[in-house]
């Protein structure tokens, strides 16, 4: 399922034996085994988590800042069980909404039965290869929740094809490296106490995972959806800025995305949660927190902690 090249693995000294993986597996991603895995994952996805709630309504906050009478077309990709695809297409564009998961697009087609959206489509597809779909397709592209990091090593031309099919502006969340570094080192002292495990080093010198990746990769997925998570490709704010303006994208925003509920942490989340007035209030606090405080902070503890919108010179 795996294609691996292996690598060197550097020794440190200095009284302890410490492991830093300066190269790393290559893995290839297996997207047949990555379709299953979100199909396991579909129903989990309607799982009311309130950090998720809340970092949802970041990302639709400036997805609705660039909806203007000029957007006709919008590509979702990534579009899971239809969180941004549904509510736009009731809105009146014509929207595609786009996943690799069977299981996902099914639970979205059954969310809008009766309500005669003749103006979403479905497609089930893989974001790294858009090929069906000319030079400038869409007035607007969007690409939530991280799905691009799920790309893997792959998730750069996931990103460059996204923005090919783009006519006008492109909308994106990754995985944040900062707050998946925070992550790992959280998990990896349940594994091994005697030194941080490879993965940790991998996230740092080249922002990827795999379950399959180190053999203790393993050991801190159990639980998970098949006792599986990944791949992912974490960014840098500079690494996705050089992406985007190598693609001749004009950059209007990049920054970190949730911090605030990140820091704020669950027990504080929980006491605003039945309120509806706090819990706009606090919306509006998280945006100018990412966009005015701490542009390049951790992000959301969920999976799409960094956002970037660009258009089109």
């Amino acid at each position: 399922m795996l294609s691996r090249s292996p690598m060197n693995v550097l020794m440190i000294t200095g009284g302890i034996s410490r492991i830093k993986a300066r190269c790393f597996w290559m893995v290839k991603t297996d997207y047949g085994h990555e379709k299953s895995w979100w199909d396991a994952k579909a129903k989990r996805e309607e799982i009311d988590k309130f950090d998720e709630q809340i970092n949802r309504a970041l990302r639709w906050k400036e997805i609705k800042k660039h909806l203007s009478s000029e957007i006709k077309s919008i590509l979702d990709l990534g579009a899971g069980t239809g969180a941004f695809s549904i509510p736009l297409a009731e809105m009146g564009y014509s929207v595609v909404h786009f996943d690799l998961s069977d299981e996902m697009i099914a639970i979205a087609q059954e969310k809008v039965q009766g309500k005669n959206l003749n103006n979403l489509t479905f497609q089930q597809g893989n974001s790294v290869d858009l090929s069906m779909y000319e030079n400038d397709a869409f007035d607007l592209v969007i690409n939530m929740d991280g799905a691009v990091s799920f790309c893997g090593v792959d998730a750069e031309k996931a990103i460059k094809e996204t923005i090919r099919v783009a006519k006008q502006k492109v909308i994106i969340t990754v995985s944040n490296r900062a707050n998946m570094i925070v992550s790992l080192l959280k998990s990896a002292v349940r594994v091994s106490k005697n030194h941080f495990i490879p993965a940790v080093y991998s996230m740092f010198d080249d922002g990827v995972w795999h379950t399959y990746q180190f053999a203790e990769n393993a050991e801190l997925v159990k639980g998970f959806t098949n006792d599986y998570l990944g791949p992912i490709r974490a960014f840098t704010i500079e690494e996705l800025k050089n992406i985007f303006e190598s693609e001749g994208m004009k950059i209007s925003r990049l920054t970190a995305i949730g911090s605030l509920s990140n820091h704020c942490g669950k027990e504080f989340l929980e006491e605003i949660r039945n309120n509806p007035g706090l819990f706009a209030e606090f919306i509006e606090l998280c945006d100018r927190y990412d966009k005015e405080i701490c542009p390049y902070s951790l992000g959301s503890n969920q999976r799409a902690g960094m956002i970037i919108v660009a258009g089109k010179h």
